[in-house]
């Protein structure tokens, strides 16, 4: 295990050493010295998060004689690549619980690229060389606006033993998420077979890479709509873990499991616009295209198996489906 690590581990250690705990003998329940239980017992709710930036500030604090490049979380010897949830948790009895985690996540935003005024360009074409300089300055606006959404739930059931502060627990979740996207796209010139000095419009919103539609050309295409391939995933998962209670209700604890996926991928839909030069002569019209393709998984994998195609934590690019297991996690009861 990593050196700092260790240290840091040692530092919350020795910052609740002083912490003393009772057993009454009447009900075993473990106390503070200031008579305040410690552990969580049955109607209590928890609450939890991803604790990885707190272990971060402990462990940089013991070694800013480091250079600042040195500080990577990820030689730590714990996981911080993993999606953060909300936790949940309502304790049933003081050695059960059901448990829920979370995370709703969205995103929307738009590109704008210039691409030169195509009217303008081609009423210049009549004008003065300098109309025709002056022309090739103007700019119209092509824009893409996207949006898109990854949701992830597990609901799950927690059996619990330990001893005073070192609780163990073990249980199993069943999980289900999807993810989707959208694109819209507006160009600032029109597809025409009478602007002799060619239409320019952007034909990657991601590299902003441009098209040139002239009216020699016998068919152009653009997007006008994209609904991308999104996903539906399904999985069980088997789970196990410790929790240390350093605080009365409140512990750091981690967990890592074992689960079955199933990952379905669906087909993608585009409405793009036409420019066809036929025998009838140039026309533009709109048309939609469905690319049935589909894809299906299934299979077993450990938490964090983010190589494995199967894997729980990476069933479809970087959309993670168990969220922050085998992290290290803050639990707060009440």
């Amino acid at each position: 295990m990593n050196k700092n690590f260790l240290i840091a581990a040692s530092l919350v250690a020795s910052f609740f050493a002083t912490a003393q705990e009772a057993t009454t003998d009447d009900d075993k329940v473990v106390k503070n010295k200031k008579g305040h239980e410690i552990l969580p017992k049955a109607g209590d709710i928890g609450l939890g998060f991803n604790a990885i930036p707190v272990m971060d500030v402990l462990v940089n604090a013991v070694r800013l004689n480091q250079a600042v490049g040195a500080q990577n979380s990820n030689a730590n010897g714990y996981v911080n690549n993993t999606n953060n949830q909300i936790v949940g948790k309502y304790f049933l009895s003081n050695t059960t619980a059901i448990r829920a985690r979370v995370s709703v996540n969205t995103t929307s935003g738009n590109f704008v690229y210039q691409v030169q005024d195509a009217q303008a360009r081609y009423d210049a074409s009549f004008g003065t060389v300098n109309d025709q300089q002056a022309a090739q300055l103007l700019r119209v606006d092509d824009k893409a606006t996207y949006s898109k959404s990854n949701i992830n739930l597990a609901v799950g059931y927690e059996m619990r033993r330990g001893y005073r502060r070192l609780q163990g627990f073990y249980g199993g979740e069943f999980m289900i998420g999807g993810t989707s996207a959208r694109q819209f796209n507006t160009y600032g010139n029109n597809f025409s077979g009478d602007i002799t000095t060619g239409v320019d419009f952007v034909n990657n919103f991601n590299s902003g890479a441009i098209t040139t539609q002239n009216p020699a050309n016998q068919r152009v295409t653009r997007n006008l709509s994209v609904r991308e391939r999104g996903n539906f995933r399904l999985g069980l998962r088997g789970f196990i873990g410790v929790e240390y209670f350093f605080a009365p209700k409140i512990s750091v604890g981690a967990e890592f499991g074992w689960g079955y996926a199933l990952n379905w991928r669906r087909g993608q839909t585009l409405v793009r616009e036409v420019y066809q030069n036929a025998q009838d002569g140039p026309k533009v019209f709109n048309e939609t295209v469905d690319i049935d393709s589909r894809e299906a998984q299934k299979g077993f994998s450990v938490d964090n198996n983010s190589n494995n195609g199967f894997s729980m934590n990476n069933l479809l690019g970087n959309t993670n489906l168990n969220g922050g297991s085998g992290a290290i996690t803050l639990m707060f009861h009440f």
